[in-house]
């Protein structure tokens, strides 16, 4: 067993931003409790109009380090910039409020980071909810590095399996971009944290993407108008960061490979949508009309 140099011991910071989800947050917070190592502090970024999330802030503190901040904005991205710059630690996280962690995660992450200090960034597997408690995900720590776009894509990163060095998000000229992601106003309605993978390993940094190791959020129940913003998303990831012809070719053509396994006529009504959204057309419209 590797041994951790004192000097390199890390902390975490955990940003979880909330908009109408009292109970998937309890949830979430209970996750956290029964963590074999606590997180150092949570950084609750209440989006709510009204002070819903009072009485459940007062049931967790006495037991976990909340800092409950209220604003007076929408935006998932701006809301998860404002954490990141209140958070005070070595490592932060950006979990949504409806995901859970298997009792060892954090104590798994934190290790994986204070033993590999050239580990800049990790990417967590992901499961279904009602496989939280599964020994595999909570002890398996095996991973492949993450040297390429392609290998992000196929990561298929959320902004709940992402953490990542401070130092590292340090690097750059901003965490999320406030233009995409739930609540922005935009139609870029998603992969605001593909563009943040993005430039994170356009620094060189080193990402590795954990094979089992995992934390535990619902798929997304498609939907033609949903899949339709994720795409118009995916494209403003890859124009942005100009990624080039073969990058939007790949993206374009990636949902036909999910619909030939699922042949359904709704799988391919979902494909349609995507494709659509990925492909541009409607991202020109929105730049030309709004």
């Amino acid at each position: 067993m590797n041994q951790v140099n004192p000097s390199m011991a890390a902390d975490l910071s955990l940003v979880v931003c909330t908009y109408g989800r009292t109970q998937e947050l309890n949830d979430f917070l209970e996750s956290i409790s029964k963590q074999t190592r606590k997180p150092t502090e949570i950084i609750i970024v209440d989006q709510n109009e009204r002070n819903t999330l009072s009485d459940l802030i007062k049931k967790w503190q006495p037991n976990l380090p909340i800092l409950h901040r209220r604003v007076d904005f929408k935006g998932a991205s701006r809301s998860r910039n404002y954490g990141a710059r209140e958070a005070k630690c070595s490592l932060i996280s950006f979990p949504d409020d409806d995901c859970l962690y298997p009792p060892s995660t954090i104590e798994h992450i934190i290790e994986l980071f204070e033993i590999n200090n050239n580990v800049d960034t990790i990417i967590t597997a992901k499961i279904e909810p009602d496989q939280i408690y599964n020994n595999i995900y909570a002890e398996s720590k095996s991973y492949s590095p993450v040297i390429s776009v392609l290998d992000l894509f196929k990561a298929k990163a959320e902004t709940s399996n992402i953490f990542t060095r401070r130092t590292t998000l340090e690097t750059l000229t901003y965490v999320f971009d406030e233009r995409i992601g739930p609540g922005t106003g935009t139609p870029w309605a998603s992969n605001e944290e593909t563009d943040l993978l993005i430039r994170i390993l356009k620094k060189k940094a080193n990402i590795i993407k954990l094979t089992d190791l995992a934390i535990a959020h619902h798929s997304s129940q498609g939907s033609p108008s949903k899949s339709l913003k994720y795409g118009m998303g995916r494209f403003k990831v890859i124009s942005t960061n100009q990624l080039g012809f073969r990058i939007y070719l790949i993206n374009l053509l990636q949902p036909i490979a999910r619909c030939l396994k699922n042949p359904k006529p709704y799988s391919l009504l979902l494909c349609i949508s995507t494709m659509i959204g990925r492909s541009g057309i409607l991202n020109l419209t929105y730049k030309l009309f709004r």
